[in-house]
C-alpha cells in the first residue's frame, strides 16, 4: 500500500491495544460489507423484491470468499464498497465525488487495476473532466502530507513492491492451469488469458460508443476478469464480485419474470453452497487443488453469468 493511502489508516494506530484496534477495523471491514451489498442493489435499478433483499444480505455476509476477507481483516471489503461507490456517483453525475474515491483506491492493482483503467478512459472519453479535478485535489493533498512527515517513502515502497511480485503467495491463472494440466507447459493458461484480454478490449470500446448501463456491464466484467488475468491475487479478493452479482440477479429475475421468483433463489444458493461445499467435502480427500478450484470457480462463473445476461 502506498504511504500517502496507508496515511487514512494510521488512526488506528493511536489505540495502545492492538487487539481493540483489530476489531474496531474488523468492525468497519463488516459495516462496509453490509454497506456494499445495499449500494451494490441500488446500482441496478431494480424494484427488488423484499425476500430477495433478506437472501441477498446474507449471501454476501455469509458466502464464503466475505468470510474469509472477514477472518483477514482485509482492506478489500474498503476497496469493494469505494469501487461501488465510484458507480454510483458517475450515474448521478457526482464526479468530484467519483475521482476522489478514485484517489483513495489506487492500490491493491491486482483487484481492481483493470476496473480503474476503464473508469479513467471512459470519463476521459465522456469528458467529465471533473472526475480528474477530484483525483488530483485528493491525491496532491494525500501526497504532499506524506512527503513531510515521511520524504523518502518512495524507494522501500517500490522495493516492497518488486518483492512482493516475487513473492510466492495466494492463487495465479498460470500456476491453476499447470496443476489443471500439468502436461501442457502452462499454454493453455496463456490461451486463456489471451482470449480474456480479448474480450475485456472488445467489450470496453464497446462501453465508450454507449450508454451508462453498457458502462455498468463493462465495469462488472472487468471486476470479474481481474483474477483471471494471471496475477498473483487472494481468495478474499473475490468478495468484490458482490457488484457483478448484483446486476447478474437483478436481470435473470426481470427477463424471466415467469420463473424469477423461484429461480433467482435457487442460482444464488447455488453460488453460495458450491465453495462451501467444496471447502468442506473436497478440500480434505483432494488438498490444494481444491482451493484451487474455488479459487477459480466465482470469477468464471461471474464471467458467464454476465454474458449470459
Amino acid at each position: 500500500t502506498p504511504f500517502h493511502i496507508l496515511l487514512l489508516y494510521f488512526p488506528f494506530s493511536l489505540l495502545s491495544d492492538p487487539q481493540l484496534a483489530r476489531a474496531l477495523y474488523t468492525l468497519i471491514l463488516e459495516l462496509a460489507l453490509f454497506a456494499l451489498a445495499l449500494l451494490s442493489l441500488r446500482l441496478t435499478d431494480w424494484e427488488v423484491p423484499r425476500y430477495f433483499s433478506v437472501l441477498f444480505l446474507f449471501f454476501c455476509v455469509f458466502n464464503f470468499y466475505a468470510f474469509q476477507a472477514i477472518m483477514e481483516a482485509s482492506p478489500v471489503l474498503l476497496l469493494g464498497l469505494i469501487y461501488a461507490g465510484i458507480l454510483f456517483a458517475l450515474r448521478a453525475e457526482q464526479d468530484e465525488l467519483a475521482g476522489a474515491l478514485m484517489a483513495v483506491s489506487l492500490y491493491y492493482w491486482e483487484v481492481g487495476g483493470p476496473f480503474l483503467f476503464l473508469v479513467v478512459w471512459w470519463a476521459y472519453r465522456e469528458r467529465r473532466s471533473r472526475v480528474f479535478a477530484g483525483l488530483g485535489m485528493i491525491t496532491f493533498a494525500l501526497l504532499a502530507v506524506s512527503f513531510l512527515v515521511y520524504p523518502n517513502w518512495l524507494i522501500p515502497f517500490f522495493r516492497a513492491g518488486m518483492n512482493n511480485l516475487r513473492a510466492d503467495f495466494g492463487f495465479s491463472t498460470h500456476e491453476i492451469f499447470f496443476h489443471l494440466f500439468p502436461f501442457q507447459n502452462g499454454i493453455y493458461a496463456w490461451i486463456f488469458i489471451g482470449i480474456l484480454i480479448i474480450a475485456l478490449g472488445y467489450e470496453w470500446n464497446a462501453a465508450l460508443t454507449s450508454d451508462y448501463r453498457r458502462f455498468y456491464w463493462a465495469a462488472c466484467l472487468s471486476l470479474a476478469a481481474a483474477p483471471l488475468l494471471g496475477f498473483r491475487s487472494e481468495m478474499e479478493h473475490l468478495s468484490v464480485l458482490i457488484i457483478p452479482f448484483a446486476l447478474i440477479f437483478a436481470v435473470v429475475h426481470d427477463r424471466w419474470s415467469s420463473i424469477g421468483n423461484w429461480f433467482t433463489p435457487l442460482l444464488l444458493l447455488i453460488i453460495f453452497s458450491v465453495p462451501w461445499v467444496l471447502f468442506f467435502f473436497a478440500l480434505p480427500l483432494f488438498g490444494e487443488i481444491t482451493k484451487e478450484i474455488i479459487f477459480l470457480f466465482l470469477p468464471s462463473i461471474t464471467v458467464v453469468g454476465l454474458y449470459w445476461i
